[in-house]
């Protein structure tokens, strides 16, 4: 008999009665939610009404002045933000046509952007979307393994290896390393220091940076640097983070601010007269290359 029931719910429940749902109790108002779905409020109350009738139990406590989640709402919402995710997700992947698309991630790079576009230039090819993300490294491994993306490109320290490849493994992911590259410290133009060759541990200290993401994996961790001495690096102010390289590179052209990354991985890109200092180049080895899950064809 439960299983009977259990059917019939799942049968009537509507994708539009979630939707309506979740967005009622964002808002707390049926009247609210009735604009912001573009509707009218006994609609609404109306699908709000079927759903509670579908599963047997009130999803909201009726005041004066709005709405409020019931304790089983609260249950339901969270399932249903998860449903609605799930179901668009699985809606991205119809195609109407016979276009085939590669979804690829990065961290954010203008060298990576102008790869791309060499890229594109040179092997366009007829039938073929692109979809281009960029995100932490950590986000990265995610979008991989969650098969929102074919290929993740990503930089990480060698230091880092061990963990990442922990990570990797769990997510039934590997990497493929394709070079690597040295730890840069990219001065902003009006930095008092924009045109040296080096830097002192004690001018170093005073640097404010910004950086882009701040997870376990990228390069901003450079407290996980050492110099040849095997000390750590002083522990850098980030007064500006951002996920933009756009970004980051306005604030290096027009401030004082500063960027701990990594070296470009070929010298054919414009860098815009950015000047890199190399942070002890021998010691610290910064690691290019793809994710990608295993044992799998790529396009």
């Amino acid at each position: 008999m439960k299983d009977n029931r259990f059917k019939k719910v799942c049968d009537m429940i509507e994708l539009k009665q979630l939707k309506y749902f979740v967005v009622c109790a964002d808002v707390g108002s049926f009247s609210k939610a009735a604009e912001i779905l573009y509707t009218t409020q006994p609609n609404v109350s109306k699908a709000i009404k079927a759903l509670e009738e579908h599963l047997g139990f009130s999803l909201f406590h009726r005041k004066s002045r709005g709405i409020l989640l019931s304790s089983r709402g609260k249950h339901v919402y969270e399932y249903a933000c998860k449903a609605i995710d799930n179901i668009e997700m699985l809606a991205s992947f119809s195609q109407t046509d016979r276009i085939e698309q590669l979804q690829i991630a990065s961290n954010p790079s203008a060298w990576m952007a102008k790869v791309f576009a060499d890229f594109y230039n040179r092997f366009h090819v007829k039938q073929l979307h692109f979809e281009l993300y960029s995100a932490s490294v950590a986000e990265i491994i995610k979008r991989v393994a969650g098969y929102q993306d074919e290929l993740g490109f990503v930089y990480v320290m060698d230091s880092q290896n061990t963990a990442f490849q922990y990570i990797l493994t769990r997510n039934h992911l590997e990497f493929v390393e394709l070079k690597k590259t040295q730890v840069v410290l990219y001065l902003g133009q009006k930095h008092p220091l924009y045109q040296a060759s080096e830097i002192s541990e004690a001018e170093l200290k005073k640097l404010k940076l910004v950086q882009c993401y701040e997870d376990e994996f990228d390069l901003n961790n450079y407290w996980k640097i050492t110099n040849p001495q095997g000390k750590d690096m002083p522990s850098l102010e980030s007064v500006v983070v951002t996920n933009s390289d756009c970004v980051m590179m306005q604030l290096l052209q027009t401030t004082d601010l500063a960027n701990i990354g990594s070296g470009y991985i070929t010298a054919d890109v414009d860098e815009k007269e950015i000047n890199g200092i190399p942070l002890y180049e021998k010691e610290n080895v910064v690691m290019f290359g793809y994710i990608r899950r295993r044992q799998e064809e790529h396009s």
